[in-house]
């Protein structure tokens, strides 16, 4: 595809997005017309009062940062699903099939309900969740060894995956407040229904580091896509980049899973769809699956939030109503290869 049209393409998803976005605002329990969000937003933009308090509030503290959050966590679990399958040199890797984000549920479960890490002064959940999402992504590569047979790092990954969703149950039933209980449950499902200001800047935070990653190892990732070897006979330090990846995709993955729960396989369909759109260098690739993520992942909880209005779907089904398909039909094609 022309350098060209390339730039055509990712500027019809940022227009994709920034339209998905500004819609998502209207929807909800409670639903908006355009005269009470713009007054809000322009309310917000000139630091003035507004003239309905409620729904300035409505819009801009409680809709406003759950539409930017849900594009973030687009946008970083598409990152990461890049730098996964980079690192591991298969398409079916992504956090949520290889269980990453499953040790993240575990972190985050136990500070909720035992206070692990509680001696930090701020931000013990999310370093809790890192801590397990390090621990799955590091047994599922060490597991993995050097073997190149994508189905047995699935069927890795899956193991792990199940472990640690066992791990997270069993800590919520450990948990003797109801309250806590409930709030160690919605790891499990994920829900961008308590997003806040704080979140939105910690999770873009996480972006900022991953696209500052991509943009400096550029070169790096696309010669990792020639294999391992071959990245090693070129003077790469292989084990240092390893290392730089999972370390980075771990923190990125705790991030969204603190502050929205597990949401599966949007790091597995966007980059599917990307390379086959756009490019397979990670130029392009990162550039358009953060857009294209971001959008993805927005829609997918406006429909969560409206589906069933009042009452709102989990978002991880959602998307995993979505993924699960394609990802059996990609295992298929991986498989024949084979």
């Amino acid at each position: 595809m022309k350098k060209s049209i390339k730039r055509w393409v990712c500027l019809g998803l940022f227009a994709l997005l920034c339209a998905t976005a500004f819609s998502a605002l209207f929807l909800g329990s409670v639903s908006l017309d355009s005269d009470a969000v713009l007054n809000s937003l322009k309310a917000l933009a000139t630091d003035r009062e507004a003239q309905n308090k409620n729904l300035y509030n409505l819009v801009v503290q409680v809709r406003l940062p759950r539409v930017l959050l849900t594009v973030l966590a687009g946008a970083v679990l598409s990152i990461v699903g890049i730098l996964m399958q980079t690192l591991t040199g298969n398409p079916l890797a992504e956090p949520y099939v290889l269980g990453v984000s499953s040790g993240a549920s575990v972190g985050a479960a136990g500070a909720i309900v035992f206070q692990w890490f509680a001696f930090l002064p701020a931000g013990h959940v999310v370093f809790s969740a890192f801590i397990g999402s390090f621990v799955a992504i590091a047994l599922v590569v060490a597991l993995q060894g050097k073997s190149t047979n994508p189905i047995r790092l699935v069927l890795t990954g899956m193991g792990v995956s199940a472990f640690f969703q066992a791990a997270t149950t069993f800590i919520i039933y450990c948990s003797r407040n109801e309250a806590q209980a409930r709030s160690a449950q919605y790891w499990l499902t994920g829900s961008f229904s308590g997003s806040n200001w704080s979140d939105v800047r910690i999770a873009l935070m996480a972006l900022v580091i991953l696209l500052t990653l991509c943009r400096c190892l550029e070169k790096e990732l696309d010669l990792l896509l020639l294999g391992q070897d071959v990245a090693a006979q070129s003077g790469m330090n292989v084990r240092a980049m390893q290392l730089v990846l999972i370390l980075v995709s771990a923190f990125a993955v705790s991030v969204v899973v603190a502050v929205s729960g597990l949401v599966g396989f949007v790091g597995l369909i966007i980059p599917h769809i990307m390379r086959r759109a756009v490019d397979t260098s990670h130029r392009w690739l990162v550039l358009s699956s953060t857009l294209a993520g971001g959008c993805f992942l927005t829609l997918a909880d406006a429909v969560a939030r409206t589906a069933f209005s009042p009452q709102e779907m989990p978002i991880g089904v959602m998307t995993a109503f979505i993924g699960a398909p394609l990802f059996i039909l990609m295992i298929r094609r991986v498989y024949h290869a084979h």
